[in-house]
């Protein structure tokens, strides 16, 4: 699907004779650029709702797709409290005006897989996924997804950092979605 992608945007992205043709070549410049911005925002919502479906953790509500709220703690690592104070932290700075409702880690531990290098294990990755759920006002909420990634070579001791924490993705929720989303179907 995505090679298909790939192949038809440059495609159809091209200029044409219409393009081409009479006229300052700003003008033709600008329409080429309009046309080709349309193309890949097209096919960037392909890709997006190809990617947002039940199947990846995510909900549709009115017909949109969002996160689960997460508001219990599960995880219990001696790191907790600094994992949660780091994604605050990130959420207060972009959203200073919101009252932080919950910070929590919905998963016992961290998430280990393989990585492979010429079809040999050459470290493992591990990931912890972190959610901020804020009252924005009375209008509604956000919910915020954070996550930590670290890995470690294989026979090393010390885990190295490579998303700590990274933002990745961000739902505002009316009242009416958030009661929605607080209802396990």
């Amino acid at each position: 699907m995505l090679t298909a992608l790939a192949i038809a945007m440059p495609s159809s992205a091209q200029m044409t004779k219409k393009d081409t043709g009479n006229g300052p070549l700003s003008e033709r410049v600008s329409k080429f650029w309009k046309k080709t911005k349309k193309t890949l925002d097209n096919a960037a919502d392909q890709v997006r709702k190809e990617f947002e479906t039940e199947n990846s953790g995510l909900r549709k509500i009115n017909g949109q797709y969002y996160m689960n709220i997460y508001d219990t703690n599960i995880y219990k690592g001696s790191d907790v409290d600094e994992l949660c104070r780091l994604c605050r932290k990130e959420f207060a700075a972009k959203y200073p005006n919101v009252d932080i409702r919950s910070c929590a880690i919905p998963q016992t531990d961290w998430e280990t897989e393989v990585v492979k290098k010429d079809n040999q294990v050459s470290a493992y990755s591990q990931t912890l996924y972190c959610y901020i759920v804020g009252r924005d006002g009375s209008e509604g909420f956000i919910n915020a997804k954070f996550v930590f990634e670290r890995q470690k070579k294989v026979g090393d001791t010390v885990h190295s950092k490579v998303k700590w924490p990274l933002w990745i993705r961000t739902d505002v929720l009316t009242n009416d979605v958030y009661t929605k989303l607080m209802v396990n179907d």
